[in-house]
């Protein structure tokens, strides 16, 4: 997962399988986001995350789900009343949801600003050393990011600031 302000990778998991699908990976990064921050506003994904079991994943977390819906979806809540409350407020006022599900572009250009960074594919052959050399490439790519941001935005560290 990656935050939309400061494009920060915030959790990351590393499957055995590298054809294996994403959504199965949801809850857990999620889960590991939600421990880690205060706060969690807002989670835009693409319509391959749109269940209702997803919807609420997010708004137990405290968040709003904005998941693109697909053709064919209803409103039925069956149990899940972040999804209603979802697409309600995406028939009511299109404009505003659509605002707030096109923070996923800030997403997908972290997504695109990792994958510029690291142009060669991943070099070990065993498993968990490729786990490990993936793992590496994110603290690093972290790394970058907040020394970028704590330039651009004036932040300070807690361990500079002693």
């Amino acid at each position: 997962m990656i935050g939309a302000t400061y494009q920060l990778i915030s959790s990351v998991k590393f499957p055995d399988n590298p054809h294996a699908h994403e959504s199965p990976y949801f809850e857990p990064l999620l889960k590991e986001t939600a421990g880690r921050y205060v706060q969690i506003d807002l989670v835009s994904m693409d319509s391959a995350y749109l269940s209702r079991d997803n919807c609420d994943l997010v708004e137990d977390c405290g968040g709003t789900p904005r998941i693109y819906p697909k053709k064919g979806i209803t409103l039925r809540r069956e149990g899940s009343w972040a999804w209603t409350d979802m697409l309600l407020d995406f028939i009511e006022n299109p404009q505003e949801w659509l605002r707030e599900y096109h923070t996923r572009s800030n997403v997908e250009s972290g997504f695109s600003t990792f994958k510029r960074h690291f142009l060669s594919p991943l070099r070990k052959c065993i498993q968990r050393r490729r786990k490990t050399e993936a793992f590496a490439r994110a603290c690093d790519y972290n790394l970058k990011r907040a020394s970028y941001v704590r330039r651009q935005e004036g932040l300070t560290a807690s361990w500079m600031t002693a």
